[in-house]
């Protein structure tokens, strides 16, 4: 009998917010993941971009998922000394659960680009894609994807459970006008109002607590 699919969504979470949130159990939900992993993305300590500590960062997707069903965490990424790309993840997800359809789960803007991923002709051998998209988008895509899509594309959540891997499926999510950038601003000049509102209260308790993003 072969295991229902899982799903494994990354991202810097830095912050994670209630969008991330809302959107991850949307999209277990509409799919009837068994589970769905977030997985904070490794961001090396020099970049400007990193405004955590992979541990905090960590620490707090561990508090948003808290009590939620279906919604996990995966911290491989985030234990590598280095960036590491998606194939060589996908690789060990695989080995790890091989009984098991595998759903690799990104946004519209990454499908876009995704020929120029490191190793991108291999990535389908190893999961199914999911792309996030706003109810009624179509995204351009040039004629490689288009391609790509003519031949993988499923329009329906069956073969995402009947096959291990190989379909690319499109799932309409709820767009949330929140971003972590706007969060880490806010925090920064001050700025506490609706904080409550953005972020899974452990999360909001947690930055004040270690004074985060001061």
């Amino acid at each position: 009998m072969k295991a229902k699919a899982i799903g494994f969504l990354g991202g810097s979470f830095d912050p994670i917010h209630n969008g991330h949130l809302f959107s991850a159990i949307e999209v277990a939900q509409s799919l009837q993941l068994t589970d769905l992993f977030l997985m904070p993305n490794h961001i090396a300590p020099h970049k400007a971009g990193s405004h955590c500590n992979a541990q905090q960062r960590s620490k707090m997707v561990e508090l948003a998922v808290q009590g939620i069903a279906n919604l996990k965490i995966d911290k491989r990424e985030l234990n590598r000394d280095t960036a590491s790309y998606t194939i060589e993840t996908l690789k060990e997800i695989r080995a790890e659960y091989p009984q098991t359809p595998i759903c690799f789960v990104m946004g519209m803007d990454s499908l876009i680009h995704f020929d120029s991923w490191f190793q991108w002709q291999d990535i389908l051998n190893y999961c199914h894609l999911v792309i996030c998209s706003r109810p009624g988008w179509k995204g351009e895509f040039n004629d490689t994807i288009n391609m790509l899509l003519k031949q993988h594309q499923s329009t329906s959540i069956e073969p995402l459970h009947e096959l291990y891997a190989g379909k690319i499926y499109f799932q309409d999510t709820t767009q949330f006008n929140i971003s972590s950038t706007q969060i880490r601003q806010a925090i920064s000049n001050g700025n506490h109002q609706h904080l409550n509102e953005l972020l899974p209260p452990l999360v909001y308790a947690y930055i004040k607590q270690h004074q985060l993003y001061k």
